[in-house]
Formats: structure tokens, sequence, C-alpha cells
């Protein structure tokens, strides 16, 4: 998305207004807003805004305030280089963890995915603007939200599901008009013009993206705002080549490509690739060739997949085919496997994330339920009084039977707290047997033993495809020896084994990383082999009694 750099800034409220002279003096007697007014006002003699910034900390310090702190932080990364500038953020974060303010902590989480889309960091930009949405449903702040969610569809833009980030920019748009009131609106608004607009591109629907491109046109002119005015005509570029209108795509590629340099990093890759595009349309394929060439160049220098590199190496080892180059064409086709195999894995890591650690607005889910609450009063009053009599009730069942097991729940943790690490992790897995010998050598059944040690200190076991077989291949032995060996020394079937290992690894790491934490159930369950949340689990119930969404809200309660 060409235009975050634009909109963004905007979060923090940074309006350049009139400069002013400003002395140590000022800074000495000036109170917290009195510098956040002096920082914005000097924003761009970033000599001055870091000295203001770091005067402002150094008042926070003084009085303890940790989400000043973090606030003055947060300023000073903006003026900051973009290494200082995450470091600055992380420190906003650690500061803010426990602020009360509504922007925080997750102003710090949403800046820092800001500067790692900038720099092409998709991956750790989409799980800070997940964390910074998280953050901001959870303080019922409306406008950070919207600007999560513009990051988190930024990402899926480049790897995801079109029709699915169709789906979420249109469902953002609308969030985004129920808060029409908000100081953000209009950033917001464009913001969502070009995402909807980028997402038409991508499926295909040019005429579509045209309207909300010229939606954003008209928007620019009207705030006389010349960059987005620019970027907009560059998108609307990128929809007349999908139409087929390569003439007037080239005409607007060229008008806006004289405002590069206030697009983020992307805009080179996605510039020279439509032209080089159209050029192969156009039938010169010399001219085009060059242009695809800075692709790869842009590729080879800063190693960041796009979705467009296969296309473009395609078109280039075709090129050198037809020159009878085939060395040349060789070295295209190897680029053009491993970054068809690359972005296959990449596009399945983004769409994993998303779809397990955010809740997109479930405003579609949110009308059917009023539906269903219009057809409900079309029901008899006294149906009415024993379906509400017989909630209640159950209501009451339910609730006591839920501080109940609370308090179970409660004492189990407590206990496991408690115990060592060693015991907890590995009370259920046991190395003697009071079964009748087993029929096998005992330098086989040592090496196999051995191999399980290995395969334990590898954690093997967090593989979801592993298997008896395959287990028994690795351990150089049949799977009749090894399930016996199982049986035997660890006083469990395969499956058991397995799960315990799994279990006891997943008790540790949520004990021990924070971020691990984070995950939802279900992502906790894939990383640690498991195939669905439910069967992780009941098999973290069976062997520690509670379930480890308990465990993991009860270690951050603590402040593990």
């Amino acid at each position: 998305m060409f235009l975050r750099s634009v909109f963004f800034v905007l979060l923090i409220g940074m309006y350049n207004v009139h400069a002013q002279s400003v002395d140590a003096r000022m800074l000495e007697q000036a109170g917290y807003e009195e510098l956040i007014e002096l920082f914005d006002n000097h924003i761009k003699d970033t000599l001055l805004a870091t000295k203001i910034a770091k005067k402002y900390i150094e008042k926070a310090k003084a009085q303890k305030d940790s989400t000043k702190m973090a606030r003055g932080y947060q300023r000073l990364a903006f003026v900051a280089t973009k290494a200082n500038a995450i470091k600055y953020l992380d420190t906003t974060i650690t500061l803010s963890k426990n602020s009360r303010h509504p922007n925080f902590p997750a102003v710090g989480y949403l800046f820092k995915s800001y500067y790692l889309y900038n720099v092409e960091k998709y991956e750790e930009s989409l799980q800070n603007a997940i964390t910074g949405y998280q953050y901001a449903k959870q303080k019922d702040n409306i406008d950070q939200q919207i600007t999560a969610l513009h990051q988190i569809n930024g990402v899926n833009e480049l790897w995801g599901d079109y029709e699915k980030a169709l789906e979420t920019e249109l469902l953002t748009k609308e969030l985004l008009f129920k808060n029409k009131q908000s100081e953000l609106f209009t950033e917001n608004y464009i913001a969502s013009l070009e995402g909807i607009g980028n997402c038409y591109v991508r499926l295909k629907q040019p005429d579509s993206a045209l309207v909300y491109y010229k939606k954003g046109i008209q928007e620019s002119l009207k705030n006389k705002d010349s960059i987005t005015y620019q970027a907009f005509v560059s998108k609307s570029g990128t929809a007349l080549y999908v139409k087929g209108d390569y003439t007037a795509a080239l005409d607007s590629l060229q008008k806006a490509h004289a405002y590069k340099e206030y697009f983020i990093n992307s805009y080179d890759t996605y510039y020279n690739y439509y032209m080089g595009s159209i050029y192969f349309q156009q039938g010169n394929k010399e001219e085009g060739v060059a242009y695809f060439r800075k692709v790869d160049s842009i590729y080879e220098r800063k190693s960041v997949l796009y979705p467009e590199l296969p296309v473009v190496y395609d078109k280039l080892a075709t090129y050198h085919q037809e020159l009878g180059d085939q060395e040349t064409q060789l070295d295209y086709m190897q680029k053009l496997v491993l970054v068809v195999k690359l972005i296959n894995t990449k596009r399945v890591y983004i769409k994993d994330k998303i779809s397990e650690e955010y809740e997109i607005p479930k405003l579609l889910e949110e009308k059917d339920a009023l539906i269903e609450g219009l057809e409900e009063k079309h029901q008899s009053s006294q149906k009415k009084v024993w379906i509400i009599g017989a909630i209640l009730l159950l209501s009451l069942f339910g609730l006591v039977y839920f501080v109940r097991r609370q308090k179970v729940f409660q004492k189990r943790f407590e206990m496991l707290m408690e115990q060592k690490t060693e015991q907890a992790t590995s009370k259920n897995v046991s190395d003697t047997n009071t079964q009748a010998p087993l029929e096998i050598a005992d330098d086989i059944v040592a090496e196999i033993l051995e191999n399980l040690e290995t395969f334990e200190a590898e954690r093997g076991f967090l593989s979801p495809k592993i298997t008896l077989t395959q287990l028994a291949k690795d351990c150089n032995t049949n799977s009749t020896y090894l399930s016996k060996v199982i049986n035997y020394k660890k006083d469990k079937n395969f499956s058991s084994y397995i799960n315990e290992l799994r279990v006891a690894f997943a008790f540790d790491e949520l004990r021990d990383n924070a971020t691990f934490r984070k995950y939802t159930i279900k992502a906790v369950a894939q990383e640690c082999g498991f195939r669905s949340a439910e069967s992780f689990s009941k098999a973290f119930y069976k062997m520690y009694g509670i379930y480890p969404s308990f465990y993991s809200k009860q270690l951050d309660q603590k402040g593990v």
C-alpha cells in the first residue's frame, strides 16, 4: 500500500503548525502538554524534536510515570533512525504493558508494525499489528482497531486470500463509518479506499478498483493533498493495466513516478513490474525485459518476496529461451522455482497467522443476530417467559459449577507452580515397568532408548506427521520393537508417549515464553504438533488437571 507513510503519522496526532524559538529555559519550565505541542511544532527539525522528546522523558522519569515515559519514547521513535525507532518502540511497549491509557500499549505495537512494514519485514509487521489490534479491542479504541486492520490487510494483500481480504476491507470500512466523528476519519477512509481498490485489482476486477481509486482522487483533491493524489493516480495505472488500457496505464504510472520518494519501499517493485508488463503487452519485449531486470535486481539486493516475482522470472526465462541463451534461461528458471516455493510457504504462514490470531469485526454476524432477535419478537410472550426462566435457571447452575471448577483449577495451578519443572513435566513419563521382561536383545533396547533420547532432545515430537513407522525408521529399528520398548520402558503406548511429550513442551513454553502465551490455543496446539485445539486441550487436561487456556491466563496474571 503506497499511502501508509502518508496517513499513518496521524495516528499520534502530529500536525505541523507554526514554529517558535525554543530555549533551554522554556524546556525546563514547560509542562507535559506544552512539550508535546513544541515537539509537534518542530517535528521537521529532528535535532530539536529529539531534544524536546528527551526532556519529556526526563520529566516523566523524575515523576516515575511509566505511561508518560512510554509516550515520550513513542515521540522519540518518530524522529529517530529506523533501527533506533524499533528500539524506542520496544521501550514504549515495555513501559506501557499495564497502562490504563486508552492508546497504550497498542500504539507502540502499531507504530512498530508500520516501521517493520516499511522495511519489508512483513511477518514481524503482521504479528505486531495483530497484537496491537488485540490491545485496541481490549481498550475499545475504534481508531486503533481500524488502523491495525489496515496494517493486517496490507500484509494480507501481499500473500493472502484476496476475496477474504476484500471482505475484511469492506467490513473495516463499515466499522469506520460507525466512528465517523473520529479526527482520523479522513485518513482512515482514504486508506480504506486504497485497500478495497487493491483487492479488486488482485481479483482482476479493474472497473470496481477504479471506482474506489477515483473516490480516493476526489478526496485528495478536496483535501489539497498532492502526494495522496499521485498515489491514487499510480494505483489507477495498475487497474488500467488489468483492464487492458495499456496507453492510459503507462501515462498514469509515469505521471505519479515523480513522487516515488513519498511512497513506501515496495513501490519500486510494483512500478517496474507494471511498466515491464505494459511494454510486453505492447510487443516491446526489450523495454519490458529492462524493467523486469530491475525487479530482479531489487529482489537480489533485498531478498523480499512479492507475488509478481514468478511472472517476472517466467517472462525473463522465456525471453532468453527465444534468444537461444540457455544458460541465462536456466538461471531465471531456477529463480522461478525458488520464489514459487518460498511464496507458497509465505502465503500459508500469513493466512494461518491472520485466521488464528485476530478477529475481524463480525459485522455480518451481528446483522444476522439482529435479524434473529427481531424474529423472536414475533413469538408468544408466554413462551418468552418460559425461555427466559429456563435460561436464568441454567445460568445459575452454570455459574455455581463454573465458580467451583475455577477454584479447583486454581488449586491445581498453584500446586503445579510449587513443583519443580522436572516434576511437573515428567510425572506421567516413567522409565520403569512391572511387565514381563522384553524378548529383545539388551543392546537393541539400549540403542532404541538412546535414539529416543535424541528424538526428545531435538523435539521431533512437535512434527504433526510423526508416526510409529517413521520414528522406527529414525531409530534404526522396526515398529514392533519400538512399540514394545515404549510400552515397557515408558509404561504407555506410542500415542500417549508422543502426546505427553508435546503437552510437557507446551507446559514449559507457556510458562517461560510470554510471546507464546499470546498465541491462540489453536495456534499453540499446532506449534506442538496437535491437529486440533480440542485434542490438545484434552491431552493437557489429562496430564495436568487444568486446561491450557486457564494455565496461560494465570501465568499472565502472576506476571510470570
